[in-house]
């Protein structure tokens, strides 16, 4: 896919709602916050944009997990959104809620997403509008959709990569390290290990971003992942789902690796299990798997197997 189909400019935005003839039409902006947060700007949205939280709205209230692809199709049909929309994802914290959103939404099959390069951040730079007024929306039908497995990565999944396959940690050095399970000045998460899965690799997401939070082009993002293999089945992993979203989304949407899988579980889920092959450090080994590698992972796929 190229950039046209997948990223929308501040100012095709702005043009878009300068324009006295344009209407929702085929395009719904969606902004996705957490428990409210908004990343940070300033109070309101941006006109027409229908707000999202995504603990509150699109994780399942009882399980640690995403919402049922049944309470999904309720969910965007309340707020008028159809599976022929063209949905318009942006928030702050440079788009880390915004790729989360455009991952669940492509989990389950909606076909056309897009992102607003550089986020409410970059909407507020350039002087975009906002408004306290929540958009009215008429309800809409929205089909059960069927879930695509392809795009996520669950616990199994990075058992079977270690020493085999790519695992790309994207989280901060500190946490990549060992020297902290959360990104600086957040509390730490109590029970979860510190530490990287074993034979993971660490890009760290914002390598993907320019200081104004928009993407950087493709020939820098091609020299930043180039040590990536594109033939390879790569799934990346963060503390919670969001970071990991976002350079999934780089990798899989702008680069076009093909298999690419974003790991919603998280540290949060990997760094408690028992017995999984957690390490300190920087990685010691070369690209190749070495025997031991595999042995131990293989050794303790069984062992976590047994015990789930």
């Amino acid at each position: 896919m190229s950039r046209d189909t997948l990223l929308v400019s501040t100012e095709q935005l702005q043009r878009h709602l300068s324009d006295p003839g344009a209407t929702d039409g085929e395009l719904v902006l969606v902004e996705i916050t957490d428990g409210g947060n908004d990343g940070g700007g300033r109070e309101g949205r941006i006109p027409g944009a229908v707000r999202l939280d995504w603990t509150g709205d699109l994780q399942d209230p009882v399980r640690r997990d995403v919402i049922g692809p049944e309470a999904f199709a309720a969910l965007l049909g309340r707020h008028g959104i159809t599976e022929d929309h063209t949905v318009v994802f942006y928030s702050g914290n440079n788009n880390w809620w915004a790729a989360a959103g455009y991952w669940q939404f492509r989990l389950y099959g909606h076909r056309e997403l897009r992102i607003l390069d550089g986020g409410r951040a970059r909407w507020e730079a350039v002087g975009g509008a906002l408004t306290r007024e929540a958009p009215e929306r008429a309800a809409a039908d929205y089909p059960v959709p069927v879930v695509d497995e392809s795009i996520r990565a669950r616990r199994e999944d990075m058992l079977d990569h270690i020493g085999r396959r790519t695992l790309l940690d994207v989280r901060s050095l500190e946490e990549y390290l060992g020297q902290s399970n959360t990104p600086p000045g957040v509390p730490e998460d109590v029970g979860v290990r510190c530490g990287h899965a074993l034979s993971a690799e660490h890009i760290p997401w914002h390598t993907a971003i320019d200081a104004d939070g928009t993407f950087r082009d493709d020939a820098e993002l091609r020299a930043a992942y180039g040590g990536l293999s594109t033939d390879t089945p790569t799934v990346v992993y963060c503390r919670v789902g969001w970071r990991s979203a976002h350079s999934w989304f780089v990798l899989h949407e702008l680069l076009g690796l093909p298999d690419v899988r974003n790991y919603d579980g998280a540290w949060r889920e990997f760094g408690s299990l028992i017995g999984a092959p957690i390490v300190n450090g920087p990685q010691p080994w070369g690209p190749d798997p070495i025997p031991s590698v595999v042995a131990q992972r293989a050794a303790t796929a069984s062992e976590v197997t047994a015990r789930a």
